[in-house]
């Protein structure tokens, strides 16, 4: 019985290590945002009169989106400029006014010198022509005046057409058309729903949270790939924009933002997506599967094939890239790595090896 035992070989699956570039990547999980979010309000009082957008329509920048009833604010342009008329009709007359006394005065001053006029006459015409230039300036000042509040007017008339900020989509609409809205809303509260919101989806941004460990790895330029739920055989490509320089004092995390093209506008804002950041490469870097890997507490260790016998070797292992596993210590990379198998097999146990291909095919 003992050499029947003895005599037993177990056949194992074997591959040799890898010497190649490993590209260092940081994988985590995260919402897609859109580059821009706004909620639209209303900068003037009044009834929504009509909504020219709703919900899922792709709009351009400067589009109308919505008009406030604006009657009263065209009076009020209306009114803003025949007060201008007004102002600038006595700006005429007090020309005319300021023409004559000028020439009085240059006739008395003439007069003056023949004595054919008194020292009064001259005083008097000199203050009719400063009453008259003063109120020529105060006039002027009024049609100034006047020109602000036509403007003013000619704004609030404005802001009852809104406008698209920028392109994107209408991702909500909130108010019906006859619903009142204030200006009022906008200016006091930045948490309310407004009438729309629109999201600008041409670029999108992810936010990773990023560990303090990793944080010297992590730098602006940096190459990222994202596969979202929606298309999980596509890679979507990003670049690291953005890094927060101070941490969450309560996860002690750094947000880390990557910005994506989307000009298809395939992405949308709150998908789920797996983001991995290349941090780095391993140049000729030693890499096994990292199936042939097993643990024990804290060691770590795989099984070669030494002299027909399996035999147990301690490692230590760095960065992993999908299946296979960065060996940092303990293997030369000449070695028969024992993968299929490797859990019937103890150190010393006599073993045939086979090409993992080869067994494989056989199974």
């Amino acid at each position: 019985k003992t050499d029947k035992k003895t005599a037993r070989l177990i056949t194992v699956g074997i591959v040799s290590p890898l010497r190649q570039d490993l590209d260092i990547r940081l994988a985590y999980t995260a919402d897609i945002s859109p580059n821009q979010v706004v909620n639209i309000f209303s900068r003037v009082d009044g009834y929504i009169t009509k909504l020219h957008v709703d919900k899922g329509d792709y709009v351009r920048a400067s589009q109308l989106l919505v008009e406030i009833d604006h009657t009263d604010y065209q009076h009020a342009v209306n009114q803003a400029k025949a007060n201008l008329s007004a102002a600038k009709a006595k700006v005429s007359q007090q020309d005319a006014v300021v023409r004559n006394a000028k020439l009085t005065l240059d006739r008395v001053q003439t007069l003056i010198k023949d004595q054919f006029v008194s020292q009064q006459d001259l005083d008097t015409a000199l203050v009719n022509f400063d009453a008259a230039s003063a109120a020529q300036e105060s006039l002027q000042a009024q049609v100034t005046q006047m020109e602000v509040a036509l403007a003013q007017a000619e704004t609030r008339l404005a802001y009852s057409y809104i406008r698209a900020p920028f392109p994107g989509y209408i991702a909500e609409r909130n108010l019906d058309t006859g619903a009142y809205v204030s200006s009022a809303t906008a200016s006091t509260s930045t948490m309310s729903r407004g009438i729309m919101s629109l999201h600008d989806i041409n670029t999108v941004r992810v936010l990773i949270e990023v560990v303090e460990r990793d944080i010297p790895l992590v730098k602006v330029g940096q190459k990222a790939a994202l596969r979202a739920e929606a298309y999980p055989d596509y890679v979507f490509e990003g670049t690291v924009t953005r890094v927060v320089q101070a941490l969450t004092r309560a996860t002690r995390t750094m947000t880390v933002e990557i910005d994506l093209s989307n000009k298809d506008r395939r992405l949308k804002g709150g998908m789920f997506a797996r983001v991995e950041v290349m941090v780095g490469t391993h140049h000729q870097a030693l890499q096994i599967p990292i199936d042939a890997v097993s643990r024990l507490e804290n060691i770590q260790y795989i099984y070669i094939v030494q002299e027909g016998k399996a035999q147990r070797v301690d490692i230590e292992i760095g960065a992993r890239n999908g299946n296979y596993v960065e060996i940092t210590k303990g293997l030369t990379g000449r070695e028969q790595i024992i993968v299929a198998g490797k859990d019937l097999v103890h150190d010393g146990t006599p073993v045939q090896p086979q090409p993992l291909n080869q067994v494989r095919s056989e199974g």
